[in-house]
């Protein structure tokens, strides 16, 4: 049973990897002030609008090292020692997620792309992240990526993630 969800895990993030497409992250840094005008920030940000900021730095960063540059080090850069997975076939802890990524990260086939990662935001230790990403097979996915930074490392993380639909109900798009 450990060798099926072993393989699984690779095989979910093999996909993971080969899926995500191009774009660019994209952060706000204008505030409203109290006329509800919005301002650009001048350097008077708070400390607690700068830990914002910091923490959507590390998810966004990770996420475009690892996914987008396969760059090997973002593991050590990014994530705690003893990081919690809430996807189920994933395990917890940094070393179980380097091993599984390097030999990802070997695939001569697997190039380097800039990921398109739609919002992002922020409330105490938390940032959400919604990326646009295109699967291999040419299918489109909204994959949203939660996680929780402690000590300026990702210390736990969630992922969900659904397909984009032929026909939809309204006009609205998943992004």
């Amino acid at each position: 049973m450990k060798s099926f969800q072993s393989i699984s895990a690779v095989l979910l993030v093999t996909v993971l990897f080969a899926s995500c497409g191009g774009g660019s992250p994209k952060t706000e840094t204008a505030t409203t002030d109290t006329s509800g005008s919005a301002v650009a920030n001048t350097g008077s940000v708070s400390d607690d609008h700068q830990k914002l900021e910091a923490n959507k730095q590390i998810a966004t960063g990770f996420i475009q090292a690892l996914y987008g540059d396969r760059d090997s080090t973002s593991i050590d850069k990014y994530v705690a020692d003893n990081i919690i997975q809430h996807d189920p076939i994933l395990e917890d802890g940094k070393e179980w997620l380097k091993k599984v990524t390097a030999q990802l990260l070997s695939n001569p086939n697997l190039e380097k792309r800039k990921i398109d990662i739609k919002k992002v935001a922020a409330e105490g230790d938390m940032v959400w992240t919604l990326i646009r990403e295109v699967a291999p097979n040419g299918k489109v996915f909204a994959r949203v990526e939660i996680f929780r930074i402690e000590n300026q490392k990702i210390a736990e993380r969630w992922l969900i993630s659904q397909q984009e639909p032929k026909t939809s109900s309204n006009k609205n798009t998943m992004f």
